[in-house]
């Protein structure tokens, strides 16, 4: 069985928790508690295969964002949520990714495995975020796009799974063990680039 190591980024009060704990349990979290950190462990089903995911939910505060280098390094994929009803969080999404390439060391052209989340889909009526924008901008970084609702697990499952196709597309070996966060061993990313004969 595959292991991947799954971060959850994003400001604070977006819904990081709640989509994690819809994951994991099924069930929606109402009371808005401020995470620090948090990991979970689960197994879902991607294209007929049993996929091990340990998944570490992070702090969305600013006070707090020096931490994520730690959480970003240890990550196979990350999960990118922003609320719907919310610009500024939608805002800080930008930051998070050229935080993540900071981080990782990557270029601007090179690939990260992630997948954005518009959360709280279910509250449409008091939306802020225009998803066509969001689209957009899914496109330009080569990434998957959902809108979610943790409330009525909406695109909550599909989000997972499209994340692990996209780190199962870059990878050449995945990770078959179980691993910590902490763990340094990586699976190899796919290199491109020119020969010289």
């Amino acid at each position: 069985m595959s292991h991947y190591t799954l971060v959850m980024l994003g400001g604070g009060a977006v819904g990081k928790s709640a989509v994690t704990v819809q994951l994991v349990s099924g069930v929606f979290v109402q009371m808005y508690n401020p995470t620090i950190e948090d990991s979970f462990n689960t197994t879902i089903d991607v294209d007929g295969e049993m996929v091990s995911l340990n998944i570490v939910d992070t702090a969305g505060q600013e006070e707090y964002s020096s931490l994520r280098d730690q959480y970003m390094r240890s990550g196979d994929g990350f999960v990118i949520v922003y609320s719907i009803i919310s610009t500024t969080s939608f805002l800080e999404v930008s930051g998070i990714r050229d935080q993540l390439f900071r981080v990782l060391e990557k270029e601007p052209d090179e690939h990260i495995c992630m997948v954005l989340c518009g959360n709280k889909c279910d509250m449409e009526s008091d939306r802020q975020v225009n998803t066509s924008e969001v689209k957009q901008i899914a496109e330009e970084w080569k990434c998957p796009f959902y809108e979610t609702s943790a409330k009525e697990r909406i695109n909550i499952l599909e989000s997972f799974q499209a994340l692990v196709r996209d780190i199962k597309k870059w990878t050449t070996v995945p990770d078959t063990e179980t691993t910590t966060s902490n763990s340094s061993s990586k699976p190899e990313k796919k290199k491109k680039g020119c020969f010289i004969f």
